[in-house]
């Protein structure tokens, strides 16, 4: 493998918090970075608070694209963290976030400090006025209790819109996230998903160019790592050049055409996500029009958070095969998306 840059220019610091929720609440962000630009990112090293990211090309690459990937990396680390505080805020997490710039290569550290139990636990010495010394432990052990049982259920009572007390309450019927009628309602007629977990509720037609095609073929001799039971279908998508219409970024500016392949086993499951992908191709929310994470060129055709798989093989650092849970993963972006089978 190919060095990739020299001292810390292939290497970003993450607090600890802000990347597992990044991995966990929406992977399928971290894996376009890692489809367009062709990277791998590896733990490198960690302290307490922190992980060290490596940058990781498979071939040599030039300087200035390492520094496009690693701020689009940064970039992306930046608004997670913006969701990070929102989530914590949603679900009433009191802490707060407190940062240090250590230098202007490595951002500090972040603190995240949760007070429900720490404001209880400082007065686990003393006993509660009017009982004896001897029956403090207890009485305050069950007083703690009770109130967090009143703590969770004025969570569970709580609109996470406007944060005060539930009215008329309206539950969505996918995910169960419960709000008041009239702030549900409001939020739905901005963006039909739930503002919670981001469950998609109506049909979602996305801006992907509208001169595109969706070719499937099947080849049974080609086996794919981990299904080798099965032959493979293949996708290609294929894109003219085009103009840019109102719903782009730039209405008029003219986009190059592309073309991109991916690979699904013959398999029943393989074939349930290729009827998704299709539906998701027809909802034009495959593609979209920004700009190049790998090259950094505006106005181009790119990869709408549905993670393909664009190699055979070289398992999920190589965007390819073997990756047993992926065809799960794959169909719960599509989930969110609103693209389901039923």
């Amino acid at each position: 493998m190919a060095a990739c840059g020299v001292n810390t220019k292939n290497k970003v610091t993450v607090h600890k918090p802000v990347w597992d929720f990044l991995n966990k609440e929406t992977p399928s962000k971290l894996n376009r970075l890692r489809e367009d630009s062709g990277v791998r990112i590896l733990i490198d090293g960690e302290t307490s608070d922190i992980y060290v990211l490596r940058l990781s090309f498979d071939s040599h690459v030039p300087a200035n694209t390492i520094s496009l990937v690693r701020k689009a990396l940064k970039s992306l680390l930046k608004d997670t963290e913006k969701e990070l505080k929102k989530s914590c805020k949603q679900h009433q997490i009191s802490g707060c976030m407190a940062y240090t710039d250590k230098n202007s290569e490595h951002a500090g550290e972040l603190h995240l400090r949760n007070v429900y139990s720490r404001s209880q636990q400082s007065t686990s010495g003393r006993g509660l006025p009017g009982s004896s010394s001897g029956g403090a432990s207890g009485s305050h052990g069950n007083s703690r209790d009770h109130r967090r049982e009143e703590a969770e259920d004025d969570r569970e009572n709580q609109c996470p819109i406007c944060l005060g007390e539930i009215q008329n309450i309206k539950t969505l019927e996918k995910c169960q996230h419960s709000f008041c009628e009239d702030c549900i309602t409001r939020a739905l007629q901005v963006k039909k998903a739930c503002p919670m977990c981001g469950r998609f509720y109506g049909q979602l037609v996305g801006n992907q160019p509208e001169n595109g095609r969706m070719l499937v073929s099947k080849d049974s001799s080609l086996l794919l790592p981990g299904y080798e039971k099965y032959g493979t279908i293949i996708i290609q998508y294929v894109f003219p050049p085009g103009i840019q219409g109102s719903e782009h970024p730039n209405p008029g500016v003219r986009y190059p055409g592309t073309t991109r392949v991916a690979y699904l086993p013959d398999c029943p499951e393989g074939n349930k996500v290729l009827t998704l992908f299709k539906k998701a191709f027809d909802q034009r929310l495959t593609f979209t029009i920004g700009t190049s994470m790998t090259t950094g060129r505006p106005n181009v055709i790119t990869w709408n958070d549905i993670h393909h798989k664009t190699n055979c093989t070289g398992g999920p650092q190589l965007f390819g095969y073997p990756d047993p849970t992926y065809l799960l993963r794959v169909q719960e972006e599509l989930r969110a998306k609103g693209i389901t089978a039923d």
